[in-house]
């Protein structure tokens, strides 16, 4: 009998050896071998060449558009036909019909181009956050990678074409390709999952269900921030560098094109798979032939809107999942919070869709500041976003690793509150602006004149404190939640985000439309009100989960006690 158990002992090792190389993905072992890392680096790369995509995408896109319909609709007047380029490329100094209609054409077209990118999203998302919950990490990445290396192209064909053919048809196929293929939310809920699952492996098993998964110190949430930070920061240094009129931004978005294909060939060739399901759900009888395994009947398979409407009862069941105190209530009020919140960010700040990572279309914005008294050009918008991407940069990373010498409760729910406080008086300052300074001093000022070096240091820390919301969101919200309901949280968030720039669209666009003659700036003022009440109830939130995060810091310090007594003994 002993010799019998003792094979059966020998085979299961032998099996378990065996699953997990026929798990390991090509080339695991090099990229497993840190004597070619100088550290465990893993799915950051891609963020780095996504995020200098968006980066160019940000600024480039908003100013190209405005160029190809100020052309195109120049045209279609008899009297400026014969010279549009020129009509364009002094439409700022000065107020008139055709900046009016101009404006007019952007703000009412991006409205129905949230809706065409938006809907797809919201069907597709649920699916591949169930589907990398289930099947592993790295399939859905490669998907939405292959989606975002389409619907660059198809803006690369727009900027090559926008002469003779109308944008808008490019656009309008891009947002539906997008859309389809889970679009960012998809690539980055799916990027954030694997950094997750890296994190969560660094830590001692003592911890792994803490919160300060994306707030500690392993060298995957350091590679985070820092591959997010700089490669935003140079797609729009790229932008600035290369600030020539928006006719000439072929070479921008073949760059964006090549960045995206090539983080695309690097997930094929070189991501490691993070979650592995089977291995985790490893039952001890799989791989012993002499124990009788009851067969169950399996459920017969759903179909059509069943099959739909099960994914979505998957992925929003995190929600009503019971927990303790007041965990579940705060998670979905967070979540509702951060539906409002990204209703009023997505005209006034980049940080539109997913978790506050990819940067939104500064469209409002610009159309804005085109008019006087700003009369801003393309490389003043180019500079100002590099302005106020290196700020925002600088706090993604400083931020959370400030928050790391210190010993407070809900460190990120803290600084989540001073970020709200922050994006919500740039807000107002912006639709009071009545000069170019004020609009620099909102968001990114770094000039110090002598009665005003004050307000403009408070601005620097304003632009700072912003940066750090996203990895305190990051952190926050995946921390009130088990490891194997991560990614389906994160495509909650993705769907919930995905779909308040409709909303978003039909409410700031047409409040823009509707007072633009006599307060542009009053659809930033609604923006402001709408992040206040945010900040407040972020305020109660907080409060809520006090008592639940001191109760959980006691369980681990009994815990860490009794580890190291019993290590003692």
């Amino acid at each position: 009998k002993r010799a019998k158990n003792a094979r059966s002992e020998i085979y299961l090792r032998i099996n378990i050896i065996l699953f997990q190389t026929r798990r390991r993905p090509t080339l695991y072992a090099l990229n497993e071998n840190k004597g070619i890392w100088c550290c465990p680096v893993n799915v950051e790369p891609i963020l780095f060449l996504v995020m200098c995509g968006f980066g160019l995408n940000a600024t480039n896109n908003s100013l190209f558009t405005y160029w190809a319909r100020c052309v195109q609709i120049a045209q279609d007047h008899k009297e400026l036909s014969h010279n549009a380029t020129y009509t364009c490329a002094s439409i700022t100094n000065y107020n008139g019909t055709l900046q009016d209609d101009v404006e007019k054409d952007i703000a009412n077209t991006k409205i129905y181009l949230q809706i065409f990118g938006t809907i797809p999203t919201l069907i597709v998302s649920p699916l591949i956050g169930n589907w990398s919950d289930r099947n592993g990490r790295k399939p859905p990445l490669l998907f939405s990678l292959f989606g975002l290396v389409l619907n660059n192209f198809l803006f690369l064909c727009a900027t090559l074409s926008y002469e003779t053919v109308n944008v808008y048809y490019w656009f309008f196929v891009s947002e539906l390709l997008s859309g389809m293929f889970g679009g960012g939310a998809a690539t980055f809920s799916t990027s954030l999952a694997i950094v997750t699952d890296d994190c969560r492996h660094k830590l001692k098993p003592i911890s792994k269900t803490r919160f300060r998964v994306l707030l500690q110190y392993p060298s995957e949430s350091v590679l985070l921030r820092l591959s997010q930070s700089i490669g935003m920061l140079s797609g729009t240094l790229i932008v600035s560098i290369l600030a020539v009129p928006a006719i000439i931004s072929v070479e921008r978005h073949a760059l964006k094109t090549a960045l995206s294909l090539i983080a695309l060939i690097y997930a094929i060739f070189f991501v490691r798979e993070t979650h592995f399901p089977k291995r985790e759900d490893f039952s001890y009888n799989q791989f012993d032939d002499n124990e009788e395994v009851e067969e169950e009947e399996a459920p017969p398979k759903l179909t059509g809107i069943r099959q739909f409407t099960t994914y979505l009862e998957s992925v929003f069941g995190v929600l009503t999942v019971r927990r303790p105190g007041w965990t579940r209530l705060c998670l979905c009020v967070s979540l509702a919070f951060v539906f409002i919140e990204f209703l009023s960010f997505g005209n006034s700040h980049y940080s539109k869709h997913i978790f506050k990572i990819i940067i939104s279309d500064p469209a409002l914005l610009l159309l804005l500041v085109k008019r006087l008294p700003f009369a801003w050009n393309d490389k003043l918008f180019s500079y100002y976003s590099l302005t106020r991407t290196v700020l925002s940069s600088f706090g993604m990373v400083l931020c959370p690793i400030l928050l790391t010498f210190s010993h407070w409760l809900g460190k990120d729910s803290l600084l989540i509150i001073a970020a709200l406080a922050s994006s919500a008086a740039t807000s107002f300052l912006t639709a009071f602006a009545t000069k170019t300074e004020h609009i620099f001093y909102s968001k990114t000022s770094v000039i110090l004149y002598s009665f005003s070096c004050l307000f403009s240091i408070s601005a620097c820390l304003f632009g700072i404190v912003m940066g750090g919301m996203q990895p305190a969101y990051r952190s926050f919200l995946p921390r009130m939640v088990a490891k194997e309901e991560t990614a389906r949280l994160l495509t909650s968030v993705s769907i919930i985000i995905a779909f308040s720039p409709i909303l978003s669209s039909l409410i700031f666009n047409n409040i823009f439309n509707a007072t633009l003659t006599w307060w542009p700036g009053f659809a930033f003022f609604v923006s402001g009100c709408f992040q206040a009440t945010v900040f407040i109830g972020q305020i109660i939130i907080h409060m809520l989960m006090r008592p639940q995060w001191k109760l959980d810091k006691q369980l681990r310090a009994r815990r860490q006690d009794e580890t190291d007594s019993r290590d003692d003994t």
